[in-house]
């Protein structure tokens, strides 16, 4: 092969790799346009998720407005309560036609179907609430009201999947947006339990009657919650760089909701536990909390806007660049196309010139200099040309390993609670319901058991937030080293961990619980400023699928109902959650 045609060969061959090359630049970059579009649509879809369920939990505010007011109702109660009705029809049908748009989704197909069945569910919940309200105010029975409330606060819950679902599917596009995904989810959680907590007034408003024992432990219960859920927001907040409209708006709630109503819940509660002259009729209290409560909802606002307009800021800098990469890559391409030409006109034809006049000498002068290069010529810049590439080359694929590898430890990152080194709450979500889907597939039981460090808030505020954190790690260190190999454990948020056991049977499950209350019980923490240890106790609730059957939600629900009433029956101790003879819900077992 002539070095004409070589070099010609090598000029096609240096075509095609910039041509792969720069292929590979505009995918990449064309998968960032692709990556930052899903965002916004899933930061959108999450919107409209959490937009119908805050319909569903402002539409109880009239509801319970109406199960206490006279029969037949007045205007002023109708009217908002048919205006909080059809809100709530808008809005879940503008999310059933947000998941219903992407018919190839099977995810958003499911999400589709949960939204479906929970606005039948909802129907069927306002029918009860209308049964009741036809009734004469005196002929209504506590139980009837008591029951349509809680048929109405039911709705939420059938739409948490959903919500997950879609939060999942923003952090998993953007994964720089998962820690404000999780503060809106955190927000729209607490204006939840706070609809709730004055949803479990409503009954007692209704008769102006004392509560009931079931209804003064659902009402600790939901504060209890509702201080959780307003710890782990401080928590995700308290960082300094946090946007000024999103510190302000949590400044909004903490004052208004949290400082200005908490009088008023608290002479509920005394009126409640005393004569039950409340002072207030249902409607009345009503339009007292739910202003303040309201102000939730402008956090959880803030933050889905900001995440938006991140994602949305995102999205315009990947089609930016990628136009600026496909222009670049037609301005490389043509200049290549130049240069090879003016290599094969300014190079390879002197070159073969001069091989026919080298040819002459080659039989009779062995030692006929041959041209050297004079200066920085053609061939010279040729050279350093094909050297520059490789250089770039190079460091293109060692950006990309770097890339790769942080993606990798992002990935990581987001699964593991950073304090005590388990799998964070969403990594043991993952992990129990591919063991609950095996389970259901070969017929084996499960145990779910959940511990919560007994009077931890006592613990950080006397010894301080480094001892509480000690705590902590030296409980999450005890339960990895006490289980079996296929067990998992996760860290399920603040001072509670949650356990499932593999092949495991209730018996089984209840010795092995009440092994690590007696491991955790002997750990000793060494304090800096007392020469005794610092000793820990848990409660923990144990739940097993053979009673309670093989969902995840049911399973972690009866556990944790279990865990509160060891803490309510003198915490330090190990209760089984079995199923009521009467109407197969959970009862609670102290062993």
């Amino acid at each position: 092969m002539s070095l004409s045609r070589f070099l010609r060969l090598f000029g096609a061959l240096v075509v095609l790799a910039t041509m792969l090359l720069v292929g590979r630049i505009a995918t990449t970059e064309y998968q960032s346009v692709r990556a930052s579009a899903a965002s916004v649509e899933a930061i959108d879809q999450l919107r409209a998720g959490l937009l119908a369920a805050e319909m569903v939990s402002r539409e109880r505010g009239p509801t319970n407005g109406v199960l206490g007011g006279p029969s037949p109702l007045p205007q002023e109660l109708q009217q908002p309560l048919a205006q909080a009705r059809a809100r709530t029809d808008r809005a879940f049908d503008a999310l059933h036609g947000v998941l219903a748009a992407r018919n190839g989704d099977p995810t958003l197909a499911d999400s589709a179907r949960r939204v479906l069945a929970a606005k039948m569910a909802l129907a069927t919940a306002r029918a009860a609430v209308d049964q009741v309200v036809a009734q004469p105010r005196e002929a209504r029975a506590p139980e009837s009201i008591r029951s349509a409330v809680y048929g109405m606060v039911a709705i939420v819950p059938l739409l948490a999947p959903v919500t997950s679902s879609l939060a999942n599917a923003a952090r998993q596009h953007y994964p720089a947006l998962a820690d404000d995904v999780q503060v809106a989810r955190l927000t729209a959680e607490l204006r939840e339990f706070a609809g709730l907590l004055g949803s479990h007034f409503t009954a007692a408003l209704a008769r102006q009657q004392p509560f009931t024992a079931e209804e003064r432990r659902a009402i600790e219960q939901t504060r209890g919650r509702i201080a959780q859920l307003r710890f782990l927001i401080e928590l995700r907040l308290s960082v300094p760089e946090q946007p000024r409209p999103i510190a302000q708006a949590w400044q909004t709630v903490q004052q208004r909701y949290f400082r200005d109503t908490g009088p008023l819940i608290d002479r509920m509660i005394a009126a409640g536990e005393g004569n039950g002259r409340y002072g207030l009729d249902a409607a009345g209290f009503a339009a007292l909390y739910v202003p303040d409560m309201n102000t939730i909802f402008d956090v959880r606002d803030t933050l889905l806007n900001q995440l938006r307009e991140r994602a949305s800021a995102e999205y315009t800098r990947a089609v930016r660049m990628l136009g600026l990469v496909a222009a670049g890559s037609v301005v490389l391409l043509a200049l290549l196309l130049v240069a090879l030409s003016m290599v094969d006109r300014r190079v390879l034809r002197p070159l073969v010139q001069t091989a026919r006049a080298l040819k002459a000498l080659a039989n009779n002068d062995l030692d006929a200099p041959l041209p050297q290069p004079a200066a920085n010529d053609e061939m010279a810049a040729v050279i350093r040309a094909a050297r520059e590439l490789q250089l770039q080359t190079r460091q293109r694929e060692a950006l990309e390993r770097e890339r790769n590898s942080l993606i990798a430890q992002l990935r990581e990152q987001s699964n593991t609670d950073f304090l005590t080194g388990l799998p964070n709450r969403r990594a043991f979500f993952d992990a129990a319901e591919s063991v609950l889907a095996q389970a259901r597939r070969h017929g084996f039981g499960v145990v779910i058991v959940i511990l919560d460090v007994d009077r931890f808030k006592m613990l950080n505020d006397q010894w301080g937030h480094a001892v509480g954190d000690q705590a902590l790690v030296s409980v999450a260190r005890a339960l990895r080293a006490e289980l079996r190999l296929g067990d998992l454990v996760g860290r399920f948020g603040g001072e509670e961990f949650v356990v499932l056991l593999s092949h495991c049977d209730p018996a089984h499950g209840v010795r092995l619980a009440e092994r690590l209350r007696e491991v955790v019980a002997n750990l000793q923490l060494l304090l800096p400023a007392s020469p005794e240890p610092l000793r820990v106790t848990a409660s923990f609730g144990v739940a097993d699928s053979g009673r309670h059957g093989l969902v995840l939600d049911q399973l972690l629900s009866e556990a944790d109902a279990a865990m509160y009433r060891a803490k309510e029956t003198g915490r330090n101790r190990v209760v089984l959650a079995e199923p009521r003879a009467d109407t197969g819900a959970g009862e609670l077992v102290i062993l």
